[in-house]
């Protein structure tokens, strides 16, 4: 090895040595001549470079803010959780999470640098950026209140009832379901879905139009224990729908396809399910429930 590099090694060395053992050990090693500290050379490398080589790669993911699927508070939810099982599976990236709500994510995964990936993404949603397989799930139904009785087996079944849907529904749920708004004068589409549960279980409105799993944390809360004497059991579910899912983008398409390799690990072992087993359980989802769904 040529005398200067082998001295800047050493110096290297040193430097390490003094900051991991301090000065005692750093001093032997510097009082002994230069051909006795040569077998050493490996290991000086080694200690230099390593902690560079190992070093995550920061991961910055986009998610939104709504319960049941992404909490800020506490890092929770439906949805994170299954964010947090794909990571898992990616040891080399450092995930941080900034939560924001879905317009924004849409936006910053197209023009921003503040996220390299956003979670939730709907294959429709005309983004530039790369989508994984499909894994977020949304189960959308219509929900009415055991004491009215009503049938409710198909989606013409609904022209006659006041109807409380989730802002978009109509892009989402066929072209029936939109032929049947569009012509229902009782129907209405809100943008906040615990608004369409309020309407429903008061009885303003015949049927909730929306995610099973968001209703069924809407009706958790203490005003409809407390004041309205209220819980899920009260309620009908109709199955109308299959379920729809999102994806994640991401800007980089070498980490989106080992994100896809993550996610089918976690469908294969059953990781996937387990979350949304736990979930299900949490939110009482076993009611009775019609469905129409072959």
């Amino acid at each position: 090895m040529r005398p200067k590099i082998k001295a800047l090694t050493l110096c290297l060395f040193y430097t390490y040595l003094h900051s991991l053992f301090g000065a005692t050990l750093t001093h032997h090693f510097s009082t002994q001549p230069m051909y006795n500290l040569t077998k050493y050379i490996p290991l000086i490398l080694l200690l230099t470079v390593s902690p560079f080589l190992s070093a995550k790669q920061e991961l910055r993911v986009g998610v939104g803010n709504f319960e049941p699927f992404f909490i800020e508070e506490g890092e929770s939810g439906l949805f994170l959780d299954i964010t947090k099982a794909i990571f898992s599976l990616l040891p080399e990236y450092d995930v941080k999470f900034i939560f924001m709500s879905n317009t924004r994510l849409l936006k910053d995964i197209d023009t921003s640098s503040r996220i390299d990936a956003a979670c939730n993404i709907f294959a429709g949603s005309n983004t530039i950026s790369y989508l994984s397989e499909p894994i977020f799930r949304y189960t959308d139904v219509a929900v009415t209140r055991k004491e009215n009785a009503f049938v409710i087996k198909q989606v013409s079944d609904l022209k006659s009832r006041s109807i409380a849907a989730y802002q978009g529904a109509t892009d989402l749920l066929g072209e029936e379901y939109k032929k049947m708004a569009s012509i229902n004068p009782q129907y209405s589409e809100y943008a906040h879905p615990d608004e369409t549960t309020r309407l429903m279980a008061t009885g303003k409105k015949d049927v909730r139009i929306g995610d099973i799993h968001i209703f069924l944390n809407d009706i958790k809360a203490l005003v409809y224990k407390k004041r309205l004497q209220m819980d899920a059991d009260d309620f009908e579910i109709h199955r109308l729908w299959p379920d729809v899912y999102t994806h994640i983008a991401f800007k980089d398409k070498g980490i989106r396809d080992k994100a896809n390799e993550a996610i089918r690990e976690i469908k294969r072992n059953g990781t996937l399910e387990s979350i949304y087993t736990k979930y299900e359980a949490y939110l009482k989802v076993k009611i009775h429930t019609t469905s129409s769904i072959r």
